[in-house]
């Protein structure tokens, strides 16, 4: 198995602005490549600094600022260091979680453990109570996102997974608003509950990374993403036993398929 690219400790460093040098220490960030979350993510020792620009009303770090203040004390998360905004650029620092991603390979060598990490961590994560989370990440929102990407040419139809290699972004979304479910499963959700967004530290689970997408959802825009990453990390049994782990009775396999589908838009 090839060793992920996780850092690049040669690339330039980051442009910090003075507010956040007086609350983070000198340090020799290193660049983070893997992820797909739009930002330039950078990591010391003891903090990941995240860089994004924006436009217009959409500020991606402050959604994620947001959502790391609501988990406190509800589930481990990274502690929020500082965030600044300029006309065209988005600064958050976090403190860096002990261990590393369950993609990593040192989290890879024990497949079992990560696959029942994986299933428990989000069994918690979506027993949270959900009167008490003010995100909504549901279908009505979630599809309106996605109609505004594909109007503004926002979607990578060459990232699509194979069995829609040659969809364009119209059907896809011409075949989300033909199949939506009639009844949403709502809970507590990532929104991107992928193997990298969540830190091991030996046998534990240290914590969610990554979060500017909870909110309230169907628990299979987790499960998809989860099932669909383990597939391919680990393989199609522990994909299986993840959802065996995670409790077969609350799977529906018609879901797990339509937000696979939905994912491809984002």
């Amino acid at each position: 198995m090839p060793v992920p690219d996780l850092l690049q400790p040669d690339l330039p460093q980051p442009e910090v602005p003075q507010p956040l040098r007086r609350v983070l220490p000198a340090a020799r960030w290193e660049a983070v490549t893997h992820g797909q979350s739009g930002a330039q993510v950078w990591s010391s020792r003891r903090y990941v600094l995240k860089v994004a620009a924006w436009q217009g009303l959409a500020r991606p770090l402050h959604a994620e600022l947001l959502r790391l203040r609501w988990l406190v004390g509800r589930l481990p998360v990274p502690e929020v260091v500082g965030y600044e905004v300029t006309p065209d650029t988005e600064y958050l620092a976090v403190t860096r979680l002990p261990g590393v991603p369950l993609h990593h390979p040192d989290a890879l060598v024990h497949p079992l453990r990560v696959t029942e990490l994986l299933a428990r961590a989000l069994r918690e994560l979506h027993a949270l109570p959900v009167r008490d989370c003010p995100f909504n990440a549901s279908l009505a929102v979630t599809l309106r996102q996605a109609h505004e990407r594909v109007q503004a040419g926002l979607v990578d139809e060459s990232d699509f997974d194979d069995e829609r290699r040659d969809w364009t972004a119209v059907q896809v979304m011409n075949e989300l608003l033909r199949t939506r479910p009639a009844h949403e499963d709502i809970v507590v959700t990532h929104g991107d509950a992928c193997l990298s967004n969540l830190i091991v530290d030996g046998e534990y689970l240290s914590g969610l990374i990554d979060v500017g997408r909870l909110g309230l959802a169907d628990r299979h825009a987790d499960l998809a993403l989860a099932h669909r990453d383990l597939t391919h990390t680990i393989g199609p049994d522990m994909a299986e036993h993840f959802l065996d782990v995670y409790g077969r009775g609350l799977v529906d396999a018609r879901k797990l398929r339509y937000h696979a589908l939905l994912d491809e838009m984002f």
